[in-house]
């Protein structure tokens, strides 16, 4: 019986989705795009945040990361759970997922960018990330998706 009631639940949440995405005249695959970047985001910060914890050969490669190992992976560590909250955020359409993949963006930026100051060697990786980011707040300002979570709707900014 539960099972029915979170049926009819989610049915409604998916009805009232539709129904705003409608009002908006906006289509969902750019949505649905920026969540699937920001899954690929979650799943990459995650995976740079543990090489940097387990990985011997990184420590070879880089030396100069051994004494910023650890902040680095946190920073990266707690930067993925955030990606894999907007990514969701955009597949349901919440008020604040675009709010926090650019919060996301901004803090990716800022831990690339202090390892970048800090190391004499720069990871590869680094780049990456922060072209990364360059480009998702590019994308994340378009027009379709911004509209998406304007308040009131498409006539207000």
């Amino acid at each position: 019986m539960s099972g029915v009631v979170g049926a009819s639940e989610e049915e409604k949440t998916d009805r009232a989705v539709e129904r705003r995405m409608k009002e908006l005249g906006v289509s969902r695959w750019p949505l649905h795009l920026v969540g699937g970047l920001l899954l690929l985001e979650a799943t990459g910060l995650a995976v740079a945040g543990t090489l940097n914890f387990t990985s011997p050969v990184l420590v070879e490669l880089f030396p100069e990361l051994r004494p910023w190992g650890t902040p680095v992976a946190v920073g990266f560590l707690v930067l993925a759970p955030l990606a894999l909250t907007a990514a969701v955020g955009f597949f349901r359409l919440w008020g604040t997922a675009w709010l926090i993949a650019m919060m996301l963006q901004g803090l990716s930026l800022a831990v690339s960018l202090t390892l970048y100051l800090l190391l004499e060697e720069v990871p590869g990786y680094l780049y990456a990330v922060m072209a990364y980011s360059t480009v998702m707040v590019f994308y994340l300002n378009s027009q379709g998706i911004r509209a998406s979570f304007r308040p009131g709707g498409p006539g207000r900014a």
